[in-house]
């Protein structure tokens, strides 16, 4: 099914190529949004950059910190690396979409809001991203996958930059811009301007404009495209290779519908929509204690919450990493009793919560003293783990006996 969550990420662009890219178009998300974020672009050029992009809003407002770096001229060390990094990436992402957690903005963001809204981790990403900024204007902005993408379709755009005759040279416009889109000759580069007007604004004789006019598409990567192309496949192989190196093998406890673990981490995009609509809150994202590779992937704690089976986790998941409704086959684990601390087999009490709790009736024992769970029965669904009375609970779900996708 595909995703009918309300979140943004759903009109992200390079997590629906990632999608279509990983499962070969056999697995198509909604193409509406996407297809409208890349329509607006191709009108009106990167505006989305300029105008409502978070990362580069909160970029702005870093960069002011440093108020004699936004006074130098703005040299361009960076031109044509977003090219090489966006072509890098789409390689990638044939292998594993995860790589977005780190390169896309809008998946980035989300994950940080969620973060900063639940105070349960440091956003580090966009701590560094912000950080950045500090040093060079819109650092982010200079190398992002996402701003590349949209500044290749705004080739097409009909606005684009008229330099009047009554130019002086001044440079006053490329002083001030904040992405680096007009050389030292007073060039302006297409696919980095965001359209933000700035240069506009700052000319003492209103030499720049903006009407609309025939495209012309001018399209030349550098050879540092190329370069950055190779250095993100490489910071990928080897942050792959690390990060498998530190990731525990106990296998997590994953929402309902998700794929088989390998393809789970390489699909998940750590984006934390299904952690935002659970309407139980038993979703939360993994920290370290499991692992570099599985780190932000969402895993269930039955200790706050238990699993409604709603299937909404599935229908926020932008890549497929998890589906809704899953397949009827599908079994999120096993409860298993501990017999040293339960309260009916060591006090011999008519403890009956797990078994009254139980949608599944997978509590057997007829007179009830010493409950037992049948595996076969028991779907996972953590509600005799959450109302087990007892501290450290008698009864805990593990991974055992999992089905899940493989697909």
């Amino acid at each position: 099914m595909a995703p009918l969550s309300g979140s943004y990420i759903t009109a992200d662009p390079l997590v629906a190529i990632s999608s279509l890219l990983y499962f070969r178009g056999e697995w198509i998300p909604v193409l509406l949004p996407p297809a409208v974020f890349l329509l607006i672009s191709a009108v009106l050029g990167r505006v989305f950059c300029g105008w409502a992009c978070p990362i580069g809003f909160l970029s702005d407002i870093s960069s002011r910190i440093n108020g004699r770096i936004m006074r130098k001229p703005i040299k361009r060390p960076f031109e044509g690396l977003h090219i090489g990094v966006l072509a890098g990436l789409l390689l990638v992402m044939l292998i594993s979409p995860a790589v977005l957690s780190l390169a896309d903005p809008m998946v980035v963001f989300q994950r940080s809001a969620y973060f900063a809204l639940g105070i349960t981790a440091i956003p580090v990403v966009i701590v560094l991203m912000i950080l950045g900024s500090i040093l060079v204007p819109r650092l982010w902005c200079r190398i992002c996958p996402l701003g590349a993408l949209l500044g290749a379709v705004s080739v097409f755009s009909p606005f684009r930059r008229r330099l009047g005759g009554q130019c002086t040279g001044c440079m006053k416009c490329r002083n001030a811009c904040k992405i680096g889109a007009i050389s030292t000759d007073n060039k302006w580069d297409a696919i980095a301007c965001t359209r933000c007007l700035e240069c506009e604004r700052v000319c003492p004789v209103k030499a720049i404009s903006f009407p609309a006019s025939l495209p012309s598409v001018d399209f030349s990567p550098s050879r540092r495209s190329v370069i950055a192309a190779g250095a993100v496949i490489g910071f990928f192989a080897v942050s792959r290779s690390v990060a498998s190196t530190f990731t525990a093998r106990a296998s997590p406890i994953r929402p309902p519908g998700s794929l088989v673990e390998a393809k789970f981490n390489a699909a998940c995009i750590r984006c934390e929509s299904c952690a935002k609509v659970c309407i139980s809150q038993v979703i939360r994202p993994a920290g370290l204690d499991m692992g570099l590779e599985r780190l932000y992937t969402p895993i269930l704690d039955f200790d706050r919450a238990k699993c409604e089976q709603c299937w909404a986790c599935g229908a926020a998941c932008p890549t497929g990493a998890i589906l809704s409704p899953p397949d009827n086959n599908m079994k999120i684990g096993t409860a298993s009793i501990d017999d040293k601390k339960c309260l009916a087999w060591t006090k011999g009490k008519r403890c009956l919560i797990c078994a009254e709790v139980c949608p599944a009736q997978a509590v057997m024992d007829a007179d009830m003293l010493k409950p037992v769970i049948s595996g076969d029965i028991c779907v996972g669904c953590g509600a005799c783990q959450y109302n087990c009375p007892v501290a450290g609970k008698a009864v805990t779900v593990t991974s055992a006996g999992e089905r899940r996708r493989d697909e």
